[in-house]
């Protein structure tokens, strides 16, 4: 009997220690997810600020009412307001700083960032949103400001952008 009784409690420990382990990777799982989740989501926070870098530079600087558009999107695009303000601000400094030195080479750079957006239904169409933003910030679109657009709608493979 006693050997019976051993075996019993024997099996209750591995199959606790099964749950036990189960319930350790589901957890894995969920935090491993979670930090996907949170690149995926800096990798588009660095295409916003890049997008919006190269509309501030277009008309040839970075204007305080540029700046202002900034903040106005950092304030209230959601997919944005998980990360602090000022380490979008960095980026979006980097990026305009980058754009002034070498223009070419930076563009081409903020476009690999954007084009993992290519096609998507939601974030393709606020990429561009954003863009407008700060294009129209100073209230004047300028030819330079609008060819940008024009690329990166081509890019994004977007016809139409709902401004609502």
């Amino acid at each position: 009997m006693d050997t019976y009784l051993a075996v019993f409690w024997y099996i209750i420990a591995i199959v606790t220690s099964l749950i036990t382990m189960s319930s350790i990777i589901q957890s894995i799982k969920a935090m491993i997810a979670k930090h996907q989740q949170q690149v995926q989501q800096k990798k588009f926070l660095e295409a916003a600020m890049g997008a919006c870098a190269l509309l501030a530079v277009a008309d040839g600087d970075i204007g305080f009412a540029e700046l202002m558009a900034r903040d106005y999107i950092l304030d209230n695009v959601q997919q944005l307001q998980l990360f602090d303000a000022n380490e979008a601000a960095e980026i979006f400094r980097l990026k305009g700083e980058a754009l002034q030195n070498n223009y070419q080479e930076e563009k081409t750079e903020i476009i690999k960032l954007i084009t993992p957006y290519i096609g998507d239904r939601e974030l393709a169409p606020l990429l561009l949103q954003i863009s407008l933003v700060i294009a129209n910030a100073d209230r004047e679109l300028k030819a330079s400001e609008q060819e940008i657009i024009n690329e990166l709608k081509e890019v994004l493979q977007v016809n139409k952008i709902d401004m609502s």
